[in-house]
């Protein structure tokens, strides 16, 4: 089999290590590091065991190399610093949007695979999605949102809908857990995780919410399913064996790792922060790529969550 050469755009993001760490095992891929934070990039590369088929690269050698897949992880997700970058992350996500389908377009083989998000469906999320919606020009409008965030996700895909003769696939991440994510950023878990660490108490409202965290193993394992795919273009809602409610987690935590959680009755949150209450999909598309998830979302905090509490 020939050698799947792959670009990862964001490769110093939690999405972007994974993949590129995971697929440093790989005989049969030939991957291409591109980031904006070439320091930080060598510097984990310096913790990889084997290196062997990765190279770092400049944006501007893009356009300079044939490759086969490129992966598009760039794009920021914490809540807090998406709040900052409100003015300028339409733009960040319109320029390497840019970047990508002009490289399709002189390159018409490879194939696109883009990491979009499942805040596309906007809302509150009083429910499960039931079914993977392909957006486009003509039910856009019903996606309508505020967020820019959102907006930027949501304008990706529409573009990348209307280029049928392109191998473009969209991947709507809901929630990702993984021993990379940022300690500091202010996701549910990893304030959990500094809570547990720094003996503080964990303050929570009464609500229950429910989250969905894939594994980065079986993120891993789809992605793979779309490089080896044919010629295709599509979205697909990305999810886990199962889903796990806020109290599943805090209870967990307690027993296992000493959380303490106390349940403030009028608690208000950060203004960064959108109410979601079952965030998190239903849907089963990925089987038609020939994909069943292995691990639950209880799964991956249990194989993740170590790294984060071993001294």
């Amino acid at each position: 089999m020939l050698k799947q050469k792959i670009a990862i755009l964001g490769a110093t993001g939690q999405i972007g290590k994974n993949l590129f760490i995971n697929f440093s095992k790989e005989e049969n891929f030939e991957v291409f590091l591109f980031s904006r934070n070439e320091k930080k990039l060598e510097k984990i590369l310096e913790q990889v065991k084997s290196k062997q088929n990765l190279s770092v690269r400049k944006y501007d050698e893009l356009n300079k190399s044939q490759y086969d897949i490129i992966i598009n992880c760039v794009g920021l997700s914490d809540p807090a610093v998406l709040k900052d970058h409100n003015k300028n992350i339409l733009e960040i996500t319109k320029m390497f949007d840019d970047v990508t389908l002009e490289y399709l377009k002189n390159n018409t083989k490879t194939k696109l695979i883009n990491f979009s998000s499942g805040v596309i469906y906007g809302g509150e999320f009083n429910s499960p999605i039931k079914d993977t919606i392909l957006i486009n020009e003509k039910n856009q409008k019903n996606f309508d949102s505020k967020s820019p965030y959102t907006i930027a996700k949501i304008n990706s895909e529409v573009r990348h809908r209307k280029l049928r003769e392109f191998n473009i696939i969209d991947l709507r991440l809901f929630s990702f857990f993984s021993r990379f994510m940022n300690i500091e950023s202010k996701f549910f878990l990893s304030e959990i995780i500094l809570s547990i660490k720094e003996k503080k108490k964990f303050l929570t409202d009464k609500h229950e919410i429910y989250r969905d965290y894939i594994h980065p193993d079986d993120l891993s394992s789809f992605v793979k399913k779309c490089i080896y795919s044919k010629p295709l273009n599509d979205v697909f809602d990305l999810h886990s064996k199962q889903h796990i409610s806020k109290f599943e987690i805090l209870n967990f935590l307690k027993e296992k790792h000493d959380l303490h959680y106390e349940i403030i009755q009028d608690m208000k949150h950060p203004d960064y922060t959108d109410f979601k209450r079952k965030y998190y999909t239903d849907s089963n598309k990925t089987e038609s790529l020939g994909f069943k998830p292995k691990y639950s979302s209880l799964d991956t905090i249990l194989d993740e969550l170590p790294y984060f509490l071993s001294d």
